[in-house]
């Protein structure tokens, strides 16, 4: 899952700014690491918990032009959307129902019938941060207009 934020600028020169990156580099890396660590804080704090390993990985990495938020687990899908139902492997649920006194076998049956329930914990966390993220990028549009300003430059 991801969100691109599409800005639409009518002002000639604020164009021209963000067409500059000596001007744009700092506010956007600002905006970037701003908005992906309170998306990952928010994930981490929704994120179900049973040994704690999902939480421990997720992270988010920036580049020059996007931020990227993920949980790399191999099961964070399974987790965040649930499944239809299917016969797992008893074997692959065996830590699970032994550390919550369960038979692996009768788990693996209720999941053949119904799935697993979704515990939605990204979109969520991204729903939760979107009137800070755009506070992010308020900030970021001030800081490179300030910037434009102190280089000779009029904004109109």
């Amino acid at each position: 899952m991801s969100i691109d934020i599409k800005l639409t600028i009518d002002d000639k020169a604020l164009k021209a700014a963000l067409n500059d990156p000596q001007l744009i580099a700092g506010p956007v890396r600002d905006f970037l690491s701003q908005s992906a660590y309170a998306v990952e804080f928010s994930a981490k704090e929704l994120a179900p918990w049973d040994t704690g390993h999902m939480r421990r990985e997720i992270k988010s990495r920036l580049g020059p032009v996007q931020a990227i938020v993920n949980a790399p687990v191999f099961y964070s899908p399974y987790v965040e959307f649930g499944t239809r139902p299917h016969f797992p492997p008893p074997g692959a649920l065996q830590p699970w129902a032994r550390r919550h006194g369960i038979s692996a076998f009768a788990l693996a049956r209720a999941i053949a019938r119904r799935g697993t329930k979704a515990h939605p914990f990204m979109r969520p966390a991204l729903e939760k941060n979107k009137p800070n993220i755009r506070l992010f990028l308020a900030d970021a549009v001030k800081a490179i207009e300030k910037r434009w300003r102190e280089h000779g430059r009029k904004v109109e």
